[in-house]
Formats: C-alpha cells, sequence, structure tokens
C-alpha cells in the first residue's frame, strides 16, 4: 500500500537490442593559431608605473600616497603573472612601499602642523 494516491505504474519493458551509428565529423582548413601570450603582463607595467609615480610625487605634500595604494594593490594582483610580469610587480611593489611610507611621515609632518595652525587661526584651539 503507497502512501500516495497514485496508480501503480506499467512494468518497465526489457530492451533487448540497442543500435549505434557512427557519426564522423571532417574539417577542412587549419584552425587559427593562438599567439603565445606576451611575457611580462599589463598589470606589472601598470605597478610598476604607479610605483615610479608615487615615489616622484611623494616629496609633493606627500600625494603620492594615493599612487602608492594603487601600485600596491596592482602590483600584489600581478604577481600571478609569468616570471617577467613577477620581476616588474615585485619592483613596483617596492617602490610603492617605501612612498606609501614616505608619503606617510611627510603628511603627518607637514600637514598636522597645518591643520593645527588653521585651527588655532580660526580659534578652535587656543595658543597658548
Amino acid at each position: 500500500m503507497s502512501l500516495d494516491n497514485t496508480p501503480n505504474p506499467a512494468p518497465h519493458e526489457t530492451i533487448s537490442e540497442i543500435s549505434v551509428t557512427e557519426v564522423s565529423v571532417e574539417t577542412h582548413g587549419a584552425m587559427p593559431r593562438v599567439s603565445d601570450p606576451k611575457p611580462g603582463g599589463a598589470l606589472s607595467k601598470i605597478a610598476l608605473g604607479l610605483g615610479l609615480v608615487s615615489l616622484a610625487l611623494t616629496p609633493i605634500f606627500g600625494i603620492g600616497v594615493f599612487p602608492a595604494i594603487l601600485g600596491i594593490v596592482m602590483g600584489h594582483i600581478a604577481k600571478r603573472g609569468d616570471a617577467l610580469g613577477q620581476i616588474r610587480a615585485m619592483v613596483g611593489l617596492g617602490l610603492s612601499y617605501v612612498a606609501l611610507v614616505v608619503g606617510t611621515i611627510i603628511l603627518v609632518f607637514v600637514v598636522t602642523p597645518i591643520v593645527l595652525a588653521f585651527l588655532v587661526s580660526a580659534g578652535y584651539i587656543l595658543a597658548d
């Protein structure tokens, strides 16, 4: 006795013979040749360029911190490429990290006194 109210299914038929026909595929001409990837990826070149730009812009009020952050992100992504791309990515990462540290130091020692001077001149902080 079944719990569902469906009638009993018909008995299955037994298959006694199966025939398969052969399928052939013919191609004419040649497949286009896939070119080898160029050594070094675009991301590694971008990471290296951002490292150089960030290091060059760091002395200017520390604004090299922003391209340094982008260079670090791109460099870590580009490390997955081929050998030449990995070298470029590592150099870009090194330059970006140096620019980030130096830029942060410049921001702290240049921007903080400027902001404090503004707050004193505006009357928000009393000068001693």
